[in-house]
């Protein structure tokens, strides 16, 4: 747990018991109990729409944040669980441990990001512009992260029961970096929105779908994210490390939740049609959809070809009749 402490600024300081902690070791085993209990009670759900699907790179991605966040957890709750039976260790351990668990959450948090951007990227039909733009902010987030555990890291200093006593202001940064880009996903996604509802005279349920889980997940993950950053800054003790496993939930729970979401509307909804390749089984998001005259006509043929897509690796443009429709058969 991360206890910044302005007080204490040698490398390796002594033992330092905080009232606080209790608290936090309560609120650290109620998330990681929510995520298990939250992953048991779908797992009939990710039987169906997951693993008996083709297996894709999404599939694995649904596999890591879903699973790999409890397991993180469990192993952070050992540490603790050792410290409370009065263990104690050097600094190159709790150094070797901070790395671990900054790195795990950063990884988790990529993943997670990826699959918000596929959807990105199915909203607007691939657009060039939009994938060049947001991948650039996206290695930007990744390179700033890294780098900031980079600077911070080896500067940081630990009591004997790897409570982080000190640390460079400018890890505070390091939230900041995903809270802009999580933003900057939401503002594509309310734009897209907006500029298409209007088109359409019926049959919302893909576009809103999108919205929706888009919305629901980047609130979730924004709060917890800059509640998270706040508490950091702010306290001075252990409860500065309260959320930090609500955080790990909170992004495990969005990101698998947003992709089964997407897998279980490509297999329930009829207007859907599946059909199988010679390699892959792909779904085919096309239906011919009543536009409003008053749309402009390259909206309409955008709208009337709405896309759920979760994967990048394949999307397709193909011009049907008079090419006033556009079929775009995506890898989910």
């Amino acid at each position: 747990m991360v206890i910044p402490d302005d007080r204490v600024s040698s490398p390796f300081a002594g033992p330092k018991i905080d009232s606080h902690i209790p608290i936090v070791g309560r609120v650290a085993v109620a998330a990681t109990a929510f995520i298990v209990w939250d992953t048991i009670i779908h797992l009939a759900d990710e039987v169906e729409y997951i693993w008996r699907g083709p297996r894709l790179w999404t599939t694995w991605c649904y596999a890591f944040v879903r699973h790999v966040p409890y397991l993180v957890q469990g192993t952070i709750l050992y540490l603790t669980n050792t410290v409370s039976s009065g263990k104690t260790f050097s600094y190159e351990q709790c150094r070797g441990w901070i790395i671990y668990q900054f790195a795990s959450v950063e990884a988790i948090i990529v993943v997670v990001e990826l699959i918000l951007i596929a959807r990105v990227f199915a909203m607007y039909h691939g657009n060039r512009a939009i994938r060049v733009v947001t991948l650039a902010f996206y290695c930007m987030e990744i390179i700033g992260m890294t780098g900031i555990l980079v600077v911070t890291v080896p500067n940081m200093g630990f009591s004997n029961t790897c409570d982080v006593t000190s640390m460079p202001r400018v890890f505070a940064c390091y939230w900041i970096f995903s809270l802009c880009f999580e933003t900057f996903l939401f503002t594509l996604t309310l734009f897209k929105f907006f500029r298409s509802a209007a088109c359409y005279l019926h049959d919302r349920s893909l576009l809103l779908m999108l919205v929706r889980d888009g919305t629901w997940a980047y609130t979730a993950i924004f709060a917890v994210m800059l509640t998270n950053t706040l508490m950091y800054q702010v306290v001075k003790n252990s409860l500065a490390g309260v959320f930090f496993f609500c955080e790990i939930s909170v992004v495990s729970f969005a990101g698998s939740h947003v992709l089964l979401n997407l897998r279980r509307l490509a297999k329930q909804s009829p207007e859907l049609k599946v059909s199988s390749g010679m390699t892959t089984q792909t779904i085919r998001f096309s239906s011919h959809v009543p536009v409003d005259p008053a749309c402009d006509s390259e909206e309409a043929t955008q709208v009337q070809s709405t896309v759920v897509a979760s994967s990048m690796q394949e999307i397709s443009w193909t011009c049907i009749g008079d090419c006033d429709m556009r079929d775009v058969t995506s890898s989910v």
